[in-house]
């Protein structure tokens, strides 16, 4: 009868069982701060009702969070925040029974519950995209700290002699209780998160036979200037392929870009754009792309594959998600070391511009053919080499782009930068855009403006530390000449092939080194005292540079065909999760025919 009243109820409502869990914790909760209140409840085993009731509520806490674990043995992620909640449950028992019966120093008791509390903080933690779990446990962690602060007062400064006085007793067993309810609350808002279920196991094998949808994420932790070479994949792979739901992930800025770009292009696509959590000291704008990914571990579990455009992803390799599989876009073309790094081996799949990169990966052992697909750079679908030239400046001059890279070991930002933009100022025949590599001044904040002040009166000098137009290559069209040093925009500026020079601002032996191939693209100075002869030799002897250039270009996108980049990319990627499906299903048989066997 009870079960037909909630299950009608439940129906009408559209409310989960454990919202009905919930509301009896909150009641009983309201029905023992009245009885305490009003002393109509008598007191058993020498305690109140507030004080034997958080012993209950801790037990139900205890017996709830070790069934989810066991209801999840299967799963080492959910099994591990599970276990986690249940041990932080018999701490806090542990805790109150002790306090009733063994009448303990109060900094055991004290210390147990903050140990609890760092279990639960650590438990939940792959449920943190859902902010009812997270406010949950900071009402529990705010009611417990209410509930000692007196105690340590009282027991620590005052003296262990004193008595509790009644008033700071009840704020000591309310606060308990609350913080027990609200982590009870806050292991229930989990479990009806919808996450486990989204966790669940793969769903390849249905999905090759049309019995289920597939997932893929798009995921983005970095800056913006990653974005557009994977989010035309995307949206080819949901417009193409409507049995795979397709999910874009990242925190607000990057969300809030990726859908500035569909608005500017007017793109339509069945997309579900998932907030990743972030943590404290992200928000703070401290890097912590790892701390990030394991705040979300659970989330990215969901997916039978995650597509990243940038490497520090691969740390996902390092948490388990054994049925997720990784793929990579990269984000730039060029040839420096880092571009060959190891870490390429942690993906399950790679996609690639042109045969360069799939050609030195395969000869250091980092990737294989049947993992790889080359002629996928969606960026150039978007904001590609038919990007119009916007012509900034009117003057007749010719226009230089200066693009320094980041890393401090390989840029000449720091040691000539100065002199370079100095250099620009004082000219009479070039105009400059100086538009950096987008994280030499991420964020571009208006006291990193500051000390370009300077600059701001010249006509042929226009300073971008950071904005959109550093990210869709209108700079890049509109530039006469490329400076820079190692960052992989030359290879983009370079469709169209143009004067270049290199600064060589750390004496680095390159001649033979395959890393700097692009520097033999034109000519390589020392420092910014020969800015003048370069510059003029660049224009003067270009014509002798255009075929190298060129075999350069067909060497790193000799098959992207701009346009349908994207479209290849996504066909790619299910073509991949094919394979993946029918290897699943072929151990599926083996393992089946092995345990039958005589």
């Amino acid at each position: 009868m009870v079960k037909a009243v909630f299950g009608t109820l439940a129906g009408r409502w559209s409310v989960r069982g454990e919202v009905f869990l919930l509301i009896g914790v909150l009641a009983y909760a309201s029905a023992t701060l009245l009885a305490q209140g009003f002393a109509t409840l008598p007191g058993f085993d020498e305690g109140s009702p507030l004080d034997n009731s958080s012993d209950i509520a801790a037990s139900i806490g205890l017996m709830l969070a070790s069934a989810l674990a066991m209801a999840r043995w299967q799963r080492p992620l959910l099994r591990r925040s599970w276990l986690l909640g249940a041990a932080a449950m018999f701490l806090i028992w542990l805790a109150e029974a002790a306090a009733d019966q063994l009448a303990p120093p109060y900094t055991v008791v004290v210390g147990l519950w903050a140990l609890a509390t760092g279990l639960l903080v650590l438990g939940l933690r792959p449920y943190a995209m859902k902010r009812s779990v997270i406010m949950a446990l900071y009402i529990g962690i705010a009611a417990q700290l209410v509930a000692h602060l007196d105690l340590v007062w009282l027991k620590g400064i005052l003296g262990a002699h004193r008595v509790m006085h009644p008033r700071l007793a009840l704020i000591n067993d309310v606060g308990e209780l609350c913080a027990v309810l609200a982590y009870i609350a806050a292991f229930l808002y989990a479990r009806g998160s919808g996450l486990d279920a989204h966790s669940a196991a793969s769903r390849l094998t249905r999905w090759r036979h049309g019995a289920a949808r597939a997932r893929v994420c798009f995921s983005y932790i970095a800056q913006e200037h990653q974005i557009p070479h994977s989010l035309p994949i995307a949206v080819a792979l949901a417009q193409d392929h409507p049995d795979v739901d397709v999910h874009i992930a990242g925190a607000p800025r990057q969300l809030s870009f990726a859908r500035s770009m569909l608005d500017a292009r007017g793109i339509q696509a069945p997309l579900q754009f998932d907030e990743l959590r972030q943590p404290l000291e992200g928000r703070l704008g401290v890097p912590c792309k790892k701390r990030q990914l394991r705040l979300n571990a659970l989330y990215f579990s969901g997916f039978d594959a995650v597509v990243v455009p940038e490497r520090t992803s691969t740390y996902l390799r390092r948490l388990p998600l054994p049925r997720t599989r990784l793929i990579g876009t990269e984000h730039g073309a060029g040839d420096r070391e880092v571009t060959y790094a190891p870490e390429v081996a942690r993906y399950d799949f790679l996609m690639l511009a042109g045969r360069k990169q799939a050609r030195r990966l395969l000869e250091l052992g980092y990737a294989r053919e049947e993992r790889l697909a080359t002629g996928v750079y969606a960026k150039f679908d978007w904001v590609g080499a038919q990007t119009p030239a916007r012509r900034r400046f009117n003057n007749g001059r010719p226009t230089v782009l200066y693009n320094p890279h980041f890393e401090s070991a390989l840029s000449s930002w720091a040691t000539h930068g100065q002199a370079v933009l100095d250099y620009f100022a004082r000219s009479t025949r070039y105009n400059l855009i100086f538009a950096p590599h987008l994280r030499l001044f991420d964020p571009p904040s208006a006291a990193k403006y500051r000390p370009f002040e300077r600059y701001r009166g010249l006509s042929h000098l226009h300073i971008d530390l950071g904005s959109a137009s550093c990210v869709d290559m209108h700079y890049t069209a509109d530039a006469d000449l490329y400076l820079g040093d190692v960052s992989s925009q030359v290879v983009e500026f370079l469709m169209r092939p143009r004067p270049c020079v290199f600064i060589n601002a750390h004496g680095h032996d390159w001649r033979d080194d395959p890393h700097y191939r692009f520097w033999t693209l034109g000519p390589v100075i020392e420092s910014a005292d020969a800015l003048d002869t370069a510059l003029a030799s660049a224009f003067a002897t270009h014509a002798q540079m255009v075929d190298a250039q060129l075999a350069y270009v067909a060497d790193s996108f000799g098959e992207v065909r701009v346009g349908h980049s994207a479209t290849r990319g996504a066909t790619a990627i299910t073509s991949f999760l094919h394979r993946e499906a029918d290897a699943e299903a072929q151990q599926r048989s083996a393992g089946l025919a092995t345990s039958t066997a005589p």
